[in-house]
């Protein structure tokens, strides 16, 4: 075996091919399998509260309406329709985008609030969380549901309470006010603050007084409930009652350019919903209708003002005609003359009929809109070419002048009157059989099956949250603790050699406990207890490793040591001695933290006499000395409480004891306190031939593993190597090393479906050639991830 100063020959990493490892999908694969019992736990936690959100929480019910917005039909006027013509105006074009808002108008919904008498709330008081789902599951045509366990002032399933009138002053506007339920039909009022009010019965108003110009009215319609029944009761403002329908109210185009709106409302009581839904459809029509019939009779009072006028002046013209007729007698028109009477004739009329438009749009239109100031300018043109015309009529004969003028006149009288009364004709037609723009397609019906919540949706988002969530602890989990990714690499940055990586013992943790919870066991290690353990089979690697290792070296002490509590150096300790005896070899245990040490509890001996009595000179070697035949070793317990430890390892003759245990014994190992927490470790490792820091895994950094390497190097002390314990199943830090039976082998149980496919993803992710496999586990057994110590 090596002796304490000689150099270890290790072959030094490929530095390159480390570097290049990076984190694969088989690393994350196993770190997932690893934290299998996190992920699972938050899934059912997940799942567990959105069941228990689904069986709580309030049914919400979805009443919805379809609607159909046409174009407009309301005929225009004949002598109007040049603009419909000329230019795509709102009467022609889609109106759904616009009657969206119309629909959520406070106009429309107010009319619905006041309708439904939606300013007054209420609703029984449920026993606190589980009450409403209680009363929700009882079946109203069994009547009203008994009280449990006496709670009389809660509802339980088939009360019903419809109120007619309740009017309170505007101070209370907002505050909740109480209904007693009594026996008959009668019932009690109370106040905000619980104070009685008044008593009276279904079918009569009832009247309080609280000191307000203006006293609490209530009259309730229907009252069916226990005696003692407690009901919420609340009068809002008729604006907040609006826009709490606004919140529950929604409507939207079925698809883009139908024109078809869906009307939906949500809510709990599903038979006010679809009321509330049939009220605001029917409204919205209503008052379409009632737009385009006021449309419709403004223009025929415009055409019915002008009809008066436009016929005298016609009148006139004809007088005038027929009087100048009369005195000058029959005068012959030339052709001239009556192609520029006709065409003046013709621009007159236009001209009337421009200014009759733009009298119609001044009534709506303000002068700088685009139609305002196009109309100008073709009355202004229109204008132009009468003067032009006039101009030409002034050259004819006085006579033919006289004629021409008189004619042109009765002409254009008589055509603008005959387009008034017919334009006057249609828009009589129009007021009285205006359709409006819109109409019901579908009427609302009441909900049968609640909206929300959905089951479904629910378990299927839970169930994603909840494997994320587990992943993302496991991942944090991961990130907090405190280790290197690969060994390997920790060989190479701190110099010491990685000798053996122990995987996690479940028995190994139920004996701990047994030791933590002082119960009777029987006397024994790991080793004893269950020899085929995957740990015993690494630690047999490691002793194997040693043999070969230090085989041509005289090593008779071994130093096992830590750099903190808690790494499970004494577990390698006690197991590698016994299995060191059970080669044959003469192997004596020290437990030398004569500060901390639990030896004798794992080897059940008593721990007085012991290692701190001998150096103190109270007792001598042969008293101290205890056989374990059921181990095959010998073991010296740590002894009686001492404060200077340190100074007893120098003071006490302890390089002349060990020389002559050597004698004796082929092995002497001994289990020192943590290096980083004491100097005893220091002292003790200068009479030690081997050397060896165990560290856990997810509790070790490479800085804390060389600080330990270099203070035990200051001292003279050349650590041989560390060891890693511990290590998770499925670890995606080190693989397990050798071959280890397990229950599986020795029973006729095969390897589980599960872990069969779990190797499949990892050979399809991972790269075989490159890492080692986890041996079969026996799925059975509780999964226990505790410090073996």
């Amino acid at each position: 075996m090596y002796s304490q100063n000689e150099a270890i020959t290790v072959l030094p990493p490929n530095t390159s091919r480390l570097l290049e490892q990076g984190v694969s999908i088989r690393d994350y694969v196993d770190l997932l399998f690893e934290g299998k019992k996190t992920i699972l736990l938050a899934l059912v936690s997940v799942l567990l509260v959105t069941s228990l959100y689904l069986v709580l929480a309030p049914r919400t019910y979805k009443a919805d309406a379809l609607l159909r917005i046409d174009k407009n039909k309301a005929l225009l006027a004949a002598t109007l329709r040049s603009e419909a013509n000329q230019s795509s105006t709102e009467a022609e074009s889609p109106r759904a985008q616009r009657e969206v808002e119309i629909l959520r108008s406070r106009s429309v919904l107010g009319k619905v609030v006041d309708n439904m008498n939606l300013m007054v709330e209420a609703a029984p008081v449920y026993f606190p969380i589980i009450g409403e789902t209680l009363a929700r599951r009882h079946d109203r045509h069994d009547g009203i549901a008994s009280a449990w366990w006496g709670f009389g002032r809660w509802a339980w399933g088939g009360e019903k309470l419809k109120v007619t009138t309740f009017n309170v002053p505007d101070r209370y506007l907002g505050k909740e006010f109480t209904v007693v339920a009594l026996d008959s039909g009668r019932f009690r009022l109370l106040g905000p603050k619980g104070d009685e009010l008044a008593e009276g019965r279904a079918g009569e108003n009832v009247t309080a007084d609280i000191g307000e110009k203006e006293p609490v009215l209530l009259m309730l319609d229907e009252l069916e409930a226990h005696p003692g029944t407690h009901f919420e009761l609340t009068r809002k403002t008729s604006l907040a009652a609006i826009e709490t329908l606004q919140k529950a109210f929604s409507v939207r185009e079925v698809s883009k350019d139908t024109d078809i709106l869906s009307v939906e409302l949500k809510g709990r009581d599903p038979e006010q919903l679809a009321k509330s839904v049939n009220d605001i459809a029917t409204i919205y029509v209503n008052a379409t209708v009632n737009w385009e019939s006021a449309e419709a009779g403004q223009k025929l009072a415009f055409l019915e003002s002008q009809l008066p006028i436009v016929k005298e002046r016609l009148e006139k013209a004809e007088q005038g005609l027929s009087a100048y007729r009369q005195k000058h007698g029959a005068i012959d028109i030339s052709t001239e003359a009556e192609i520029l009477m006709k065409q003046a004739s013709e621009m007159e009329t236009l001209s009337i009929q421009l200014k009759q438009k733009y009298d119609e749009q001044i009534q709506r239109l303000e002068s700088a809109h685009p139609d305002m100031i196009a109309t100008n300018a073709q009355i202004k043109r229109v204008t132009s070419k009468l003067t032009t015309l006039e101009r030409r009529i002034r050259d004819l004969p006085r006579t033919q002048q006289s004629v021409v003028s008189l004619s042109r006149d009765v002409q254009v009288n008589t055509e603008l009157y005959t387009s008034l009364l017919n334009s006057a004709q249609e828009q009589r037609i129009a007021a009285a059989g205006s359709l409006g723009n819109s109409r019901i397609v579908d009427f609302a019906v009441t909900p049968e099956k609640p909206y929300w919540p959905k089951p479904g949706l629910l378990l299927a988002i839970a169930t994603l949250l909840g494997l994320s969530l587990g992943s993302a602890l496991v991942f944090l989990r991961h990130s907090l603790q405190r280790h290197d990714n690969y060994p390997a690499l920790l060989e190479y940055q701190v110099g010491l050699p990685l000798f053996a990586a122990i995987p996690h013992s479940k028995k190994q943790r139920k004996l701990a406990r047994l030791i933590d919870q002082g119960k009777d066991r029987e006397p024994g290690i790991l080793v004893s207890q269950e020899p085929l353990d995957i740990s015993v089979e690494s630690l047999r690697g490691l002793r194997t490793t040693l043999e070969a290792t230090l085989a041509n070296h005289e090593s008779k002490v071994i130093m096992v040591s830590s750099p903190a509590p808690g790494m499970g150096k004494s577990f390698v300790s006690t197991n590698l001695s016994a299995l060191l005896a059970s080669i044959k070899k003469r192997v004596l245990v020290i437990d030398a933290d004569m500060r901390n040490g639990r030896l004798h509890e794992t080897f059940s001996v008593d721990k007085e006499p012991g290692f701190s009595d001998f150096l103190a000179g109270k007792v001598s070697l042969g008293e101290i000395i205890v056989s374990l035949p059921d181990i095959g070793v010998d073991f010296i317990p740590r002894g009686s409480m001492v404060l200077n430890p340190a100074e007893l390892l120098v003071l006490g003759n302890l390089a002349e004891t060990l020389e002559q245990l050597k004698s004796f014994y082929n092995h002497i190992v001994i289990d020192s306190p943590p290096i980083l927490g004491a100097t005893d470790a220091a002292i003790l490792g200068k009479h030690a031939d081997a050397t060896f820091l165990v560290v856990k895994e997810g509790r070790y950094t490479a800085q804390e593993l060389e600080v330990s390497f270099r203070r035990l190097q200051q001292v003279g002390i050349k650590t041989n190597g560390f060891i890693i314990n511990d290590m998770k199943e499925g670890s995606s830090y080190y693989p397990y090393y050798g071959y280890a039976y397990n229950r599986t082998d020795r029973d006729t149980k095969s390897t589980s479906a599960f872990m069969t496919g779990y190797h499949a993803v990892g050979d399809w992710f991972g790269k075989r050639g490159d890492r080692n496999y986890l041996p079969p586990i026996d799925l059975s057994e509780e999964s226990d991830d505790s410090v073996q110590v």
